[in-house]
């Protein structure tokens, strides 16, 4: 079986594929990204300007960059249709939103399985981490409905370091259930934030990994 990844920086996503490699069993593993093959200042042009959908990812170096969402979609929609050639599952290494993407093989999107999965939990006080401060208010529209009191911190996971993972937790631990909002997010990151808080924390690339683990299994 082989698995396609698309991530809305440059691949490979040296960050995160080895660490959801182990869910997939032996699939093997191709990738494509939206900013492959362009230069800097190509890249920089598809920075967000104000009132814009914000999104953090990182390039091939390490680098952090932010985004505009709308002027990614069409470089993700051609990564798409490049590896439903080749693959049999599409995993989407973002946790943005992007109801207008289609695919022919299956797509599976963190954002997605993230909201059905804790509405699912019934939380009534929910604890969400996002990278960038600009995305606080984006993220307060997302999750509203799908618990009863919702709390908001920003680390970025490409640049933060441990002792703002530890005071974003410490904001959270009056909440039931933690969500960290971003495939950058790392199983120590998120370690981190269970020891501070003491409460179940779901990460996006473990439980996207997870599920398409389960697509594979024969």
């Amino acid at each position: 079986m082989k698995v396609g990844f698309i991530t809305i920086g440059q691949s490979p996503r040296v960050d995160v594929v080895p660490e959801i490699k182990p869910y997939l069993g032996d699939a093997e593993i191709i990738e494509c990204g939206a900013l492959d093959g362009l230069t800097l200042e190509e890249i920089k042009e598809l920075a967000p300007k104000e009132g814009d959908y914000v999104l953090v990812s990182r390039l091939r170096d390490g680098t952090q960059v932010r985004l505009s969402r709308e002027k990614i979609v069409k470089r993700l929609q051609e990564c798409i249709k490049k590896l439903e050639e080749e693959v049999d599952v599409i995993g989407f290494l973002c946790t943005g939103e992007f109801p207008e993407l289609t695919s022919r093989k299956l797509l599976v999107e963190p954002s997605l399985l993230l909201l059905k999965t804790v509405s699912a939990l019934g939380v009534s006080n929910l604890g969400v981490i996002v990278p960038d401060p600009d995305q606080v208010e984006m993220t307060r529209r997302k999750w509203e409905g799908i618990a009863e009191n919702l709390k908001v911190q920003s680390v970025s996971p490409y640049i933060g370091k441990k002792e703002d993972f530890i005071k974003a937790a410490q904001e959270l631990k009056e909440c039931d259930l933690i969500v960290m909002d971003c495939i950058g997010y790392t199983l120590s990151s998120k370690k981190i934030v269970k020891e501070i808080t003491k409460k179940p924390v779901v990460l996006p690339r473990t439980l996207m990994a997870r599920v398409i683990g389960e697509l594979l299994e024969g």
